[in-house]
């Protein structure tokens, strides 16, 4: 009887010491996934790559139990460098600058294998990287590499100050980590390398509008700098009337193409001397129209297609092409309007010389509420109070 109640009691101990140990590893289990998750997410956020990096390692030393965790990054010429880090005692770690097949982590890289050390005071390590043990007192170390892409994009190094214990669950645990370090990697590669190609191509299309300005200006026969002066003019006061910088682009984009659809127009009209026939400006008025039919299917020009298709609209509706009045006439086609007129007017033409600035201020009052929104023309006013000039065109940032 008596042993019949030791063996049950020895069950019940058994089982009770099972069901702790399966308790246990549920725990440890869900930890991991809280963690794993937790990267998931920081991966696939717009939070900084530092951050996310951090957020890497420090979920991978806590649920690991390690004491120290360094992210080294390759670099386009093959060399790991390090990047971020959590738990070190000095900053020897980051002036890590490590090669391909040099030291543990240029190994881990070459050979795309996990490089596994329980006791780094038996190995043969190169000066550098024994300062750094001897420095922080590590005595275990474990580096992974960091695919995506069949690429190596880093290294990840664990350093921990007593022996380690690797299992199944851990080195699985280890294993998805490297894997979200690595997309998070590439991810940070991918952005920063389309952000790079987003500015070399802003430039382009700079360069190319700035091409195409100077090439109507030398056809219509315009006073040279002409399109940079009503640009530059024009983004000031879209700034004071409160435009967002957002918006500025476009203006900027539609100022210097404000004339294109006169690509279109023949050269015996464009480049006439003398008035023109009512024939002629039959064709002529049709440039705004040109303009819109040449900027509309390129898509990001189609933003700046205000300037350009309604600059000639009068806030009395008498202008062209569509005989818009006041507020249907788009916001920044009624401020390029205000400054165009005005520097065409105090520049000399071939077929009339320079206005004055005061007889040409003066005409931009009269006809305020006639050709020009009264608000715009305040704004614009109000810039020009310090201009001293009264025979020269307005002249900006030194253009």
């Amino acid at each position: 009887m008596v042993s019949e109640l030791n063996r049950k009691t020895s069950i019940n101990s058994q089982l009770s010491k099972g069901n702790n140990e399966i308790n246990q590893f549920q725990k440890k289990f869900n930890n991991y996934l809280d963690a794993i998750l937790e990267v998931f997410q920081s991966v696939n956020t717009e939070m900084d790559n530092l951050t996310i990096y951090n957020v890497l390692l420090d979920r991978l030393a806590t649920q690991l139990e390690i004491d120290c965790a360094a992210l080294l990054l390759m670099t386009p010429a093959n060399i790991l460098v390090y990047s971020a880090g959590r738990g070190f005692r000095t900053k020897t770690i980051r002036n890590s600058r490590v090669g391909i097949g040099e030291s543990l982590a240029g190994r881990a890289a070459e050979e795309r294998q996990i490089i596994y050390f329980s006791d780094l005071s038996s190995n043969n390590i190169r000066p550098a990287f024994r300062k750094l043990m001897n420095a922080e007192g590590f005595i275990a170390y474990l580096a992974i590499p960091l695919v995506a892409e069949n690429m190596v994009k880093g290294v990840m190094e664990l350093f921990h100050r007593a022996p380690l214990k690797l299992d199944t669950e851990w080195m699985q645990f280890l294993t998805i980590m490297a894997e979200q370090t690595a997309a998070a990697i590439h991810k940070a590669e991918m952005t920063h390398n389309q952000k790079r190609a987003n500015q070399e191509l802003e430039v382009a299309y700079g360069a190319t509008l700035e091409a195409w300005a100077q090439a109507l200006e030398l056809r219509d026969r315009e006073t040279a700098g002409h399109t940079q002066r009503v640009m530059e003019l024009s983004l000031r006061l879209s700034t004071k009337l409160g435009i967002p910088e957002e918006t500025l682009v476009h203006i900027t984009r539609g100022a210097l193409l404000h004339d294109i659809g006169k690509l279109v127009i023949p050269d015996k009209i464009l480049q006439k001397t003398g008035p023109l026939e009512e024939s002629e400006w039959v064709v002529m008025r049709e440039h705004p129209n040109f303009a819109y039919e040449l900027l509309k299917p390129i898509d990001y020009l189609e933003p700046a297609i205000d300037i350009p298709y309604c600059h000639h609209e009068k806030w009395n509706g008498s202008g062209y092409p569509r005989g818009l009045k006041k507020d249907e006439i788009p916001f920044p086609a009624r401020i390029f309007t205000v400054v165009d007129v005005f520097d065409a007017l105090v520049t000399k033409r071939p077929y009339r010389p320079a206005w004055s600035r005061d007889k040409a201020l003066e005409y931009i009052d009269i006809k305020s509420g006639e050709e020009f929104d009264p608000l715009v023309v305040g704004a614009f006013f109000e810039i020009l109070e310090d201009d001293k000039s009264s025979t020269e065109p307005v002249k900006v940032n030194g253009h």
